[in-house]
């Protein structure tokens, strides 16, 4: 179940990092577009590292598990990833877009409710990062 949700994670970053590049690009601030201020391609470069991660490291679970190979590590870093570069995704995505971010009408409040239900369905970045933790040292 978690590489499905980690995968439903992954859907939802990227409609948020869309959203993101299209609003930055055609926002215009001084005459030019918001995407070519330095802080806001430093934010959505994170945005899209963060992406990036959940998708290779859900890959990387569900590969596993289709090749009937252990990945119980693998399921908790998709989970951890899932959870935490979901919420930071969704997070710049709002910032990026000022108030129009936190409009209930615009979807990208859609897709800041499913980062936090999806976070909350696999128990949050913390414990995760923790189970990962243990689960390390106990086979070191």
């Amino acid at each position: 179940m978690p590489p499905r949700r980690s995968a439903l994670a992954l859907g939802n970053c990227v409609g948020a990092l869309e959203l993101l590049a299209s609003y930055t690009t055609d926002r215009h601030q001084f005459g030019v577009p918001i995407a070519s201020f330095q802080a806001v391609g430093h934010r959505a470069a994170d945005a899209y590292i963060d992406t990036e991660a959940v998708r290779l490291t859900t890959w990387q679970a569900i590969w596993r598990l289709d090749e009937g190979l252990a990945a119980g590590e693998e399921v908790a870093v998709a989970k951890y990833w899932a959870a935490y570069g979901g919420q930071r995704v969704v997070h710049a995505a709002v910032h990026l877009h000022g108030g129009v971010g936190v409009d209930r009408d615009y979807p990208l409040h859609r897709f800041f409710l499913a980062a936090k239900q999806i976070e909350l369905q696999l128990g949050g970045a913390t414990p995760s990062l923790l189970r990962l933790g243990r689960s390390i040292a106990a086979n070191a």
